[in-house]
């Protein structure tokens, strides 16, 4: 068995992700500190700050395994393997998840004495169990994509499982640090109807929409976590949320506006952990009409001043980029083929197509003025834009859908090198452009088939260039997300230089004299 834990990040829809190697120059400033002049100590209540109304903690649900809402789902249903350094994959309730050479034969064991919060046993059995009900297509879980690639689970004894794969995946073990290793109990239910986990924490209190408040597990495997009680306020306006941070009304947050992680480092009061997480990208849907040729395409692209926009939008912080595979550090391609800013070239070929186009963006503050900012640069090329903002609880029904003509879209999905499967390849799951290009699904899948780096890093640069080629999508930029914090919090993990912004609410903990 070959270990693979250094490979990858987690695959998760819609949500924010980190760079691999911090290279934005903004995920190692000051404010990024895990350690306080202040002693952590044990015991207290902290308050989290969630970015949106949560009806549910079931894993089965898309929405519970984004990357804001991780502070929480993990405190809860703490996953087999976590997010490390540098895009490494770590065990967490795992003790090792290994693959042969071909990567697609897998071995998983767990660690001794793992239980759900009811003192029952967390075995192999569970962990089969758990995955196939995300298989199921009764629960509609957002994980089926992942279970699907899996052919054959097998429980030689109660602390192991071997995965046989229907096709090689390098990236296998990344998976484990959200929806398929996020254990939960498929026979027993806590109070409020969630299945139980096996985390740090367990459900005291659930109120749809508006809180949830966590106590400690008794049975919980690990080091006791800090903390007495957890307690999560559904603030899904970011100015509301920030401004509940500096009153004392929470303790923490998740932000991804440049603004707020900017005035907060210049508070005394308040910490920042932050790392250039999130992946902008406009989807262009090639059944339209107007944008099926790919020269059109190119100059929508090349209309693009994707500095310009890093500047105004991110005031700076975050960085552009043109390939999928932009987070990953050293593997990155050096050159992608995608068009560059000309707005000449853009214009002598859009001008006189008088093309219209609608935009769809979630109506947040931040994705409209970015969708507006870019229909003021399309516009100069002579594309007729109009933003239509949509309420973000419809928004990936309708990329699902593909009911527009160009979207607006933020995700992580592009945090892992499996992430391009989903995305690009023609049969991918989340291909909402309806792309399809032969060499771009033989990279792709030769990327999948080895743990060679530099054989993945040639098929990072095929797949690139035909998609530099081909623009199914407008590339725009990376940028911060992450945490603020007041400063009575003494202990929080190190996510500046993770590929996944995962803090584990047992790891936190408050300074003394608070």
């Amino acid at each position: 068995m070959a270990s693979v834990i250094t490979i990858g990040c987690a695959l998760s829809f819609l949500a924010g992700c980190g760079n691999a190697n911090g290279s934005s120059g903004t995920s190692s400033d000051s404010t990024n500190s895990s350690t306080s002049s202040v002693a952590p100590r044990q015991g207290g209540n902290l308050t989290i700050g969630l970015d949106r109304e949560v009806q549910t903690l079931d894993i089965a649900s898309s929405i519970t395994t984004q990357q804001p809402l991780l502070v929480l789902s993990t405190a809860v249903y703490e996953p087999l393997m976590k997010a490390g350094k540098d895009g490494s994959v770590e065990p967490d309730m795992a003790k090792s998840l290994t693959s042969d050479a071909t990567a697609t034969q897998w071995k998983l064991t767990l660690r001794d004495g793992l239980k759900f919060s009811d003192g029952t046993p967390l075995t192999s059995k569970e962990v089969v169990s758990h995955i196939k009900r995300l298989g199921d297509p009764a629960t509609k879980s957002s994980a089926m994509a992942q279970v699907a690639q899996i052919k054959q689970m097998d429980t030689p004894d109660a602390a192991t499982v071997t995965f046989a794969l229907a096709r090689p995946n390098a990236d296998f073990a990344a998976q484990f640090t959200r929806a398929l290793g996020m254990i939960e109990s498929t026979t027993a239910k806590d109070p409020f109807g969630f299945p139980l986990g096996a985390g740090p924490y367990q459900v005291s209190d659930f109120t749809p929409g508006s809180s949830v408040k966590l106590t400690k597990n008794a049975n919980y495997w690990g080091d006791k976590p800090y903390l007495d009680t957890v307690t999560y306020k559904m603030i899904p306006d970011a100015d509301s949320r920030f401004q509940s941070l500096k009153s004392g009304d929470i303790d923490l947050m998740w932000s991804e506006s440049a603004s707020q992680f900017q005035e907060a480092a210049k508070d005394s009061s308040l910490k920042v952990m932050k790392a250039p997480a999130s992946m902008s990208m406009v989807l262009l849907n090639l059944k339209d009409a107007q944008l099926a040729d790919a020269s059109v395409r190119k100059a929508l692209a090349q209309a693009i001043d994707r500095k310009a926009l890093n500047a105004v939008v991110n005031l700076g912080e975050g960085k552009p980029i043109d390939n999928p595979y932009a987070l990953l550090g050293g593997v990155a391609p050096k050159d992608s083929n995608y068009p560059q800013y000309d707005l000449n070239a853009a214009k002598s070929v859009l001008e006189s197509k008088h093309i219209k186009l609608t935009l769809n963006c979630e109506n947040r503050p931040d994705t409209v003025q970015r969708a507006t900012a870019l229909k003021d640069m399309l516009g100069k090329a002579g594309v007729d834009i109009t933003v239509t903002p949509v309420e973000s609880a419809n928004y990936t029904s309708q990329l699902m859908s593909g009911e527009f003509q160009m979207a607006d879209f933020v995700t992580s999905v592009l945090s892992d090198p499996s992430g391009a499967q989903y995305l690009f390849t023609s049969k991918g799951p989340y291909n909402f452009t309806g792309y399809a290009n032969t060499t771009v699904d033989s990279a792709i899948a030769a990327a999948s088939a080895t743990t060679d780096e530099s054989k993945r890093a040639a098929a990072f640069a095929t797949a690139s260039k035909a998609l530099g080629k081909d623009v199914p999508v407008l590339w725009t930029t990376a940028t911060n997300a992450g945490f603020i914090m007041s400063n009575k919090i003494a202990a929080f993990p190190d996510i500046s230089h993770n590929t996944l912004i995962e803090a584990q609410a047992g790891k936190i903990a408050l300074g003394e004299g608070h």
